[in-house]
C-alpha cells in the first residue's frame, strides 16, 4: 500500500521525512494512517490530449512573387 508520509518518522529503515511516499506492507501503512502519520496515496493519471482537444495549427505558405 503506498503511503504519503505527514510527520516525520524514524523506522527500522531509517526515517521517513514529511512528503515522501513509500510502499510498505498493509499492518504498517494501517497503523501510520490510524495514527496520522501518513495518509493513503493514489495515483493520478495523465489526461493524454486527443485529437479534438489540439488547437489547429496555421498553415505557412510561401509568398508567390
Amino acid at each position: 500500500m503506498k503511503i504519503k508520509i505527514l510527520k516525520s518518522v524514524v523506522s527500522s529503515a531509517g526515517w521517513r521525512n514529511e512528503g515522501e511516499i513509500h510502499d510498505l506492507e498493509s499492518k504498517v501503512a494501517r497503523h501510520y494512517i490510524s495514527k496520522g502519520i501518513g495518509i493513503e496515496y493514489k495515483e493520478e493519471k495523465v489526461l493524454r490530449e486527443t485529437k479534438e482537444e489540439k488547437s489547429t495549427k496555421k498553415r505557412i505558405t510561401k509568398k508567390s512573387k
